[in-house]
């Protein structure tokens, strides 16, 4: 039997919940009463999920897009899980512009949405922040250096 938590009442933001892990912690969040919204590059199709495509790599499309939050007080609980793997290659081949877009997505895009959301949380005095990584951060991996080094920040971001 799953564990169940009572989450009625608190709004949940979620990068990245458009599939893979993002999209089963945001069916999850819905089946313990939370209320969701997902960033994502692609829109998601969940019952009970508000949607809306926003590149958290751009700082003003993550202002706007907690502007439209008119009928909420902020999220209570935010989760990052956005990330681009890229492409794998040896380092030396790996294109600059690749290497360029996994940082700005699993990092700066990470940090911007932490930026932008923690002002509310300190001032209601609540909330909570996940960050997920991957275990390349920890172990480093052939062939996604960018990757792994972007993980390894996540993962020490606090």
């Amino acid at each position: 039997m799953p564990n169940r938590y009572d989450l009625t009442g608190k709004t949940c933001l979620v990068t990245g919940g458009a599939k893979g892990i993002g999209r089963a912690i945001v069916q999850l969040l819905v089946e313990n009463d939370a209320r969701v919204r997902v960033w994502d590059s692609s829109p998601v199709s969940i019952a009970g999920v508000e949607s809306e495509v926003v590149d958290i790599t751009q700082a003003q499309q993550i202002t706007a897009a907690l502007q439209r939050w008119s009928d909420m007080d902020g999220p209570d609980v935010l989760i990052n899980d956005a990330g681009y793997l890229g492409v794998a290659r040896g380092f030396v081949e790996h294109p600059p512009l690749d290497w360029q877009r996994i940082i700005s997505v699993n990092l700066v895009g990470t940090m911007q949405v932490t930026q932008a959301v923690l002002p509310h949380m300190m001032r209601v005095r609540r909330g909570r922040i996940v960050n997920l990584g991957s275990l390349a951060g920890k172990e480093g991996l052939a062939g996604i250096a960018a990757y792994s080094a972007a993980s390894a920040v996540v993962i020490v971001f606090i």
